[in-house]
C-alpha cells in the first residue's frame, strides 16, 4: 500500500469516528426516556388503531380477537409460506 492511500484510510476512519462522536449526542436516549419505554404500557393508555377499511379498533379489542381466532396452524402438506423479502423499490 501507497503512502497516500494509507493516508486516506486513516483520515478516512479520523473522520468517520469524529462525525460519530460528533453525532451521538444528538442520536441517544436520555436515561429517564429509556426506563419508561421499557416499562409496558396498559391497553387502555393505547390510542386506538386505525385500520384503514376495517376502522378503528382498540388494543383490547384486537388482543381480544387474536386470542380467540389464533392464526390456522398449516395444514399438512401445504407448501411452506412464501418468504417475504423487503429489498426496497
Amino acid at each position: 500500500m501507497d503512502r497516500s492511500s494509507l493516508i486516506f484510510c486513516i483520515l478516512s476512519l479520523v473522520v468517520s469516528l469524529g462525525i460519530g462522536w460528533l453525532a451521538y449526542p444528538h442520536a441517544a436516549v436520555s436515561p429517564e426516556k429509556l426506563a419508561a419505554w421499557k416499562q409496558p404500557a396498559d391497553s387502555e393508555m393505547i390510542p386506538d388503531l386505525d385500520l384503514g377499511d376495517y376502522g378503528t379498533v382498540s388494543a383490547g379489542e384486537l388482543m381480544e380477537y387474536y386470542m380467540e381466532n389464533p392464526p390456522a396452524p398449516p395444514e399438512a402438506g401445504a407448501k411452506p409460506e412464501r418468504e417475504l423479502r423487503f429489498q426496497g423499490c
